[in-house]
């Protein structure tokens, strides 16, 4: 069920960002691409840059709970870091094309989210693994 709440609201958050982007793309008349807009340009990244990352973030969430051997708490802080890290990306990116501190802060804690879950996720398949003889069951 942890997986579920952030699943809603980052689609929120995702449709909130397409909402931006349509309306930029009417206010700039670049019906296709960004032209010479700037703006056009960094809200089809704000959006494109949180479709890339979030499957990712959510596979992971969601695999690291079922497999129940992931705290609450811990897929909670997970979830909650990604979500604030994105926030920080699609505000700084939105000030300015260059690196602001929120924009560096949402890169550093979205990959750090994402590499903390997949070294997880190989700490518990590799658990599995030893214990099942990779796979082939122990005879």
């Amino acid at each position: 069920m942890i997986t579920l709440v952030y699943a809603g609201f980052l689609t929120l958050m995702g449709l909130y960002l397409a909402y931006r982007t349509g309306t930029k793309r009417l206010s700039t008349n670049n019906l296709l691409g960004h032209g010479d807009s700037q703006e056009m340009l960094q809200a089809s990244r704000v959006h494109g840059n949180f479709t890339e990352y979030t499957p990712f973030f959510l596979i992971l969430l969601a695999a690291l709970e079922y497999s129940g051997q992931v705290p609450a708490l811990a897929l909670y802080i997970l979830g909650d870091t990604y979500v604030l890290a994105r926030i920080a990306h699609a505000y700084g990116l939105t000030k300015s094309a260059g690196t602001t501190p929120p924009r560096l802060w949402g890169i550093v804690f979205t990959w750090l989210v994402l590499a903390i879950q997949s070294f997880w996720a190989f700490w518990i398949w590799g658990k599995w693994a030893i214990a099942n003889c990779w796979g082939l069951g122990c005879s």
